[in-house]
């Protein structure tokens, strides 16, 4: 029985036979006012269904930004440490890994011929910011 034993101990930890990726979505929701909110909603739903070309515009400045990007930090540290201590090994996926996963989960086919990149290194992320003063080219920036 020892014997027994001692293979399958062996057989579990050189071959993955569970190997198994689940994925878990930390949502986050600023708080707020919410009668503001359900105005803002309806004003994009409005926009939908009337025949208007209306721009909604969302506006966030940095102090909020920073207060929310460190809620969800917290919020995703939290359910890592519950997994942890359940014996789950977890990690935060970056955006280069994030766009990995949609690309091989929306198009399977496609993916086993053609990867997103060949080198992930070239895979970047470009963020465009309004310049101050006025553009070369007329206009303000």
């Amino acid at each position: 029985m020892d014997d027994y034993m001692n293979f399958i101990d062996v057989l579990s930890q050189e071959a993955n036979i569970m190997d198994k990726r689940f994925f878990i979505v930390v949502p986050y929701f600023p708080g707020g006012d919410v009668n503001a909110m359900k105005q803002q909603a309806r004003g994009l739903f409005d926009s939908f269904f009337s025949g208007k070309k209306e721009t909604l515009i969302t506006r966030i400045d940095q102090p909020m930004y920073e207060k929310a990007k460190d809620e969800i930090k917290n919020r995703i540290d939290t359910v890592m440490n519950g997994l942890f201590a359940m014996g789950v090994k977890s990690l935060q996926l970056n955006t280069r890994q994030l766009g990995e996963l949609f690309y091989i989960s929306y198009n399977p086919d496609t993916a086993a011929r053609q990867p997103l990149v060949r080198n992930p290194n070239d895979l970047t992320t470009t963020y465009i910011r309004k310049g101050n003063g006025e553009s070369p080219y007329g206009g303000d920036l």
